[in-house]
């Protein structure tokens, strides 16, 4: 379930009974006198994570034969999501209902200068990769804020997507996020243009869900990850996160690796410290932190770990993700800091990092061809990885900085 702000406790426990006393008072006056059911109390619960200022937008997700299906509903008032919240509960169906929460971009503003050198391409020897494999054949899906298809660099790269912010229309970009995500897993190689893609060969499907700030609700996400499944994806890229949890997100990734897809998550930039004084842990972020996801955080161009990149149990492996030359929009978003018409723009964070993580998944999707398995993918990345600190895993780096030369000299 989402978490309510932090210190709020007793708040909490207010809304909580406030909520259950509005269920017992459209029972009439005699229930008044009696205690909240079981039922009453979990939906209680569930509106209690609501965030100030944020819709309440009443989450369910139902177990079906084929994909959980997950449908939201915005409720006008707290008494009409609490009602949404208890019809939920009551389906036999039902796997969780939640209160719909804000997923952002994870991507840090850069005021770089206009920079022609991948220095993550020249780390990982890509002339020399590419020999072994261009990722051709691979989908792999950017569920973010769409992309843009007409961008040269990316020409017959981008498949036809969906758009889950304004329903019925493409997926094109409005942010630029996405864009450079897409131009860092599959730009166009040897064309004297621009950047190249770690994946070159491979193809993006675009799915958009988030809008034009960088900002959009968990159940677009989730439904963006299905989605994807459905329509051919091998690797999903989520350069995206928050820190609460809910049942429609946990459930669509799962439902995406039960059907042998990868699923490759920004770890968050909250850096390793958090609190006013730096001496607490940082919360989990999430998708990156749900079971068989690969977290990805981010380094530097001199191979140390990026000061923004989260430590914690759902880092498994970190990227290059500071200073990153990509693919960008005309008109991108203010608040990515990059400039107009230029047509490329350096960002940082483990938005730029997750993408190098699904390329190499796409690399060796290609190369193991016909009869490959998510959780072989995902085991070979981590195994090949370059040590960045002590011996093993740690929370900071995970098994270490991906090294796809390394990945497929391993087959």
């Amino acid at each position: 379930m989402g978490a309510v702000l932090a210190g709020s406790h007793l708040r909490r426990a207010a809304v909580i009974l406030s909520a259950a006393t509005m269920i017992l008072a459209t029972t009439g006056t005699a229930a008044l006198a009696s205690e909240p059911t079981p039922l009453q109390r979990l939906a209680a619960s569930i509106l209690a994570t609501a965030q100030p200022g944020q819709p309440l937008r009443v989450v369910v997700t139902t177990r079906t034969t084929a994909a959980p299906q997950i449908v939201g509903t915005t409720a006008a008032s707290r008494s009409q999501a609490l009602k949404l919240i208890t019809a939920g509960l009551s389906k036999k169906s039902t796997v969780g209902v939640d209160i719909a929460h804000t997923v952002r971009a994870t991507a840090s503003t850069s005021n770089d200068t206009y920079r022609s050198k991948q220095w993550a391409l020249t780390r990982f020897h890509a002339e020399s990769v590419w020999k072994k494999s261009t990722g051709s054949g691979v989908v792999v899906a950017v569920v973010d804020t769409g992309v843009s298809a007409s961008h040269p660099d990316l020409k017959g790269r981008v498949l036809s997507g969906t758009d889950l912010v304004a329903p019925g229309t493409s997926a094109n970009d409005e942010n630029g996020h996405g864009t450079h995500v897409a131009g860092i897993i599959a730009a166009v190689a040897g064309n004297k243009r621009g950047i190249a893609g770690l994946a070159n060969n491979a193809r993006i499907l675009p799915v958009r869900v988030l809008d034009s700030k960088g900002s959009g609700s968990s159940d677009d996400v989730a439904n963006g990850i299905i989605w994807a499944v459905k329509h051919g994806a091998d690797v999903i890229n989520l350069s995206l996160g928050s820190t609460q949890t809910d049942t429609a997100e946990q459930a669509a990734v799962a439902y995406a690796v039960s059907k042998n897809v990868v699923v490759a998550a920004a770890a968050g930039n909250d850096g390793c410290r958090a609190g006013l004084l730096g001496l607490g842990r940082t919360r989990p972020s999430y998708p990156a932190a749900y079971p068989s996801v690969l977290g990805v955080g981010a380094i530097s161009s001199d191979g140390s770990l990026a000061s923004y990149s989260d430590c914690g149990s759902w880092v498994d492996v970190v990227a290059p993700g500071n200073g990153i030359l990509s693919t960008m929009i005309n008109k991108p978003s203010s608040d990515l800091g990059c400039s107009a018409g230029s047509g490329y723009c350096t960002l940082s964070g483990t938005s730029m990092a997750t993408p190098y993580a699904s390329a190499a998944a796409a690399l060796e999707i290609a190369k193991l061809g016909k009869g490959w398995k998510q959780s072989t993918v995902r085991s070979r990345l981590q195994s090949s990885a370059d040590n960045l600190g002590p011996s093993g895993r740690d929370d900071n780096s995970g098994y270490g900085v991906i090294d796809p030369a390394r990945l497929l000299a391993s087959n």
